[in-house]
């Protein structure tokens, strides 16, 4: 039998291989496609938040800053991705290209992860599959030059059921104690990760079995206490530059009142979200906080006055996020992010695939991996909750992307291994091949 030092390098450099690979795709999408696009409002504020940062001026609005000369407090999104271009800025990559560099770089992390999120799971091979089909994914390539905050948050969730995934095999506090941190800095990139860690904490501690419900109880308090650890000093931050409760971000008004209107919820935009909706709340000279809070509540009021379409709205919401809805309207609705509508089709294609895979790979992993792949569901599951709430965007799944990677090279794994025990010429030897 192969030492396991002997495998264990052999798949660290395996793994390397297509980890440098997934640099490659990602770099030649950066020459090819992501110098020629058009950046959308996110990506536009995210590097000129950069800018205030590197300069010391701190987390204020950059058009009033930049247009008026005025140092306005802000909190439109978590503080983690702008600070991290921040950093960035003060390196010299202070240039779009030089952002989506940023983001390139991370998106290859996030390809050797998977490598090790696999493994941990499902073994080598399985391990090795997973990064391949995350170094290969056009959605996840081309999030990593949008200059948006999606791959930093995708790095933070796959490391977090990273180790959801080790603390199921190994219940100790120090794994739910990285759980919980790895969460706080989810959170601090994208507000999503607030519904995906109850799901994420909730189900791996539940998997701990079979300890007293008392012990996954405290364990699964441990994670979340670690994350409130990282998240509080922001809110409290936030909320006193802003004179008004705010736990991560601002923008949840946006959010809610565009995705929470008559042609979000009706017509070709069901499901969607529609910028024209926020005029009816926006009102001259109100503060941020302001205008957020009258747009959330406006949003909440529609979504309660029309909740029997919500029966309609929601389903086709997770349609349109896990690309099962009309791919060209999807594909010109995301194309205003920072993305190529033709990539974008291509991604769907891709997505398609690997997403049917993973059906019969689910399978597989329940049946072999048993309980170490329930983080794996809790993520999926909770990427689901992210788009159900919010609107149908196929960038608030991302993050369920390498989980969805690893069922699809179980079944890969497995079909290979059927095929290698497969009789041949006539034998009717059940020994495997190898």
């Amino acid at each position: 039998m192969e030492p396991a030092a002997a495998r264990n390098r052999a798949f660290a450099g395996w793994l390397a291989g297509i980890t440098a690979g997934g640099l490659v795709v990602r770099l030649w999408y950066l020459v090819a496609v992501g110098r020629d696009l058009t950046m959308g409002f996110d990506a536009v504020w995210y590097q000129l938040q950069a800018g205030t940062l590197a300069d010391g001026t701190g987390y204020v609005d950059p058009d009033a800053y930049y247009r008026l000369g005025q140092t306005v407090p802000t909190a439109n999104f978590p503080p983690l991705w702008p600070a991290l271009l921040a950093a960035a800025n003060r390196l010299g990559l202070d240039t779009e290209t030089g952002y989506q560099l940023v983001g390139v770089l991370v998106g290859t992390l996030v390809v050797a992860l998977s490598g090790v999120l696999g493994r941990r799971v499902a073994g080598r091979r399985v391990g090795l599959g997973t990064a391949l089909v995350v170094a290969l994914s056009p959605a996840l390539t081309a999030a990593d030059s949008s200059v948006m905050s999606d791959s930093l948050y995708v790095l933070a969730v796959t490391a977090a059921t990273t180790a959801a995934v080790r603390a199921v095999s190994s219940p100790r506090p120090a794994w739910f104690a990285l759980l919980g941190a790895l969460l706080g800095m989810a959170a601090l990139a994208r507000s999503d990760a607030l519904v995906l860690t109850p799901v994420l904490v909730g189900v791996t501690a539940w998997a701990v079995r079979p300890a007293p419900a008392t012990r996954r109880a405290g364990l699964g308090a441990v994670a979340l206490g670690c994350c409130a650890v990282l998240v509080v000093p922001w809110s409290l931050y936030a909320s006193a530059r802003l004179d008004t409760p705010t736990l991560l971000s601002s923008n949840s008004g946006s959010l809610l009142e565009g995705a929470n209107c008559a042609t979000a919820y009706r017509g070709p935009l069901v499901g969607a979200w529609d910028a024209a909706c926020l005029a009816e709340t926006r009102r001259p000279g109100a503060s941020e906080a302001d205008w957020s809070a009258d747009a959330r509540a406006a949003g909440v009021r529609y979504a309660q006055d029309h909740a029997p379409r919500l029966a309609l709205v929601v389903p086709v919401r997770v349609l349109r996020g896990w690309g099962l809805w009309d791919p060209r309207d999807q594909a010109d609705l995301e194309a205003v992010e920072s993305r190529s509508r033709r990539w974008q089709l291509g991604a769907w294609g891709f997505g398609l695939a690997v997403l049917g895979a993973a059906v019969p790979g689910a399978v597989v992993l329940a049946r072999r991996a048993g309980r170490r792949a329930a983080p794996l569901a809790a993520t999926v599951a909770g990427s689901t909750l992210v788009v159900a709430a919010s609107w149908g965007n196929s960038r608030f799944v991302l993050a369920a992307v390498p989980c969805v990677a690893v069922a699809a090279a179980a079944a890969a794994v497995a079909l290979v291994d059927r095929a290698r025990q497969a009789p041949s010429g006539g034998a009717s030897s059940r020994a495997p091949a190898s």
